[in-house]
């Protein structure tokens, strides 16, 4: 599986498997190093913070991401009702669509003091 790279500082290297030739690796370039020769250049990269090693998530994951991130609605019935929660259900919650509810988030105190 080919691994990416970002380079984080511009540099010099070996651009072929032989090192007969060799290229400028320039700041923010992201490189995707399949063969072992690219791999092990990258590694030593690494090793001195000149690059580090990313991972780029493909199209479909982003977009599976997204579909999964939705506004949570509460469920209303024919006459525009909020729904009630069925306690006889715990892993249902009728009152969401969906079946889940958001989950809790607290608000912190602020501590100063009023002027």
């Amino acid at each position: 599986m080919a691994r990416k790279y970002k380079i984080l500082v511009q540099k010099t290297a070996s651009s072929n498997e032989n090192g007969s030739e060799s290229k400028l690796y320039e700041t923010d370039d992201i490189l995707e190093c399949n063969a072992v020769w690219e791999q092990s250049l990258m590694d030593t990269f690494v090793e001195q913070g000149w690059a580090m090693e990313v991972k780029v998530d493909s199209v479909e994951e982003t977009v599976q991401v997204e579909a999964e991130i939705k506004e949570v609605k509460r469920a209303r019935n024919d006459k525009g009702h909020y729904k009630q929660d069925d306690l006889s259900t715990p892993d249902v919650n009728e009152a969401y669509e969906g079946g889940k509810a958001p989950k809790k988030t607290t608000k912190k105190k602020s501590t100063k003091k009023p002027s």
